[in-house]
């Protein structure tokens, strides 16, 4: 499975591992999964580290390089295609940094690990339920 983690599971794998639930954490274990984290995620953790809602244990580089390779995960880069999705869908959910892992899932066919209510409310995703 091509499994796109949005930032809070991203998150919680490394600090809460508690708050995501059994078939969320046995997917991301499952080295048969290909892990992804989006650009728009790396960008997202980035701003809240600079206006201080983040910290994290290490400088920013090194934490979400060494993260991402301790799961073997394959960051996926944000496109044109990405963008006019992203804007186009229904605005049930406000968060440009969620809209555009939506669009993320949906043009590159991946499901879409995600504890955020907002994401049932779109079709054409496949989402896999991760909150405990």
């Amino acid at each position: 499975m091509k499994l796109l983690l949005d930032t809070q599971c991203w998150l919680w794998w490394f600090a809460e591992p508690e708050r995501l639930n059994e078939e969320a954490t046995t997917c991301i274990a499952d080295e048969s999964n290909e892990l992804w984290f989006s650009a728009a995620s790396v960008w997202e953790i980035a701003i809240k580290v600079a206006y201080g809602k983040l910290s994290l244990p290490e400088p920013i580089d090194t934490c979400i390089y060494g993260r991402i390779a301790s799961l073997n995960m394959q960051i996926l880069e944000i496109t044109a295609g990405h963008a006019l999705r992203a804007a186009a869908l229904p605005l049930h959910h406000k968060d440009p940094f969620d809209r555009m892992l939506i669009a993320q899932a949906q043009i590159e066919d991946m499901t879409l690990m995600s504890a955020d209510s907002m994401f049932r409310q779109y079709r054409n995703i496949s989402l896999l339920w991760a909150a405990s």
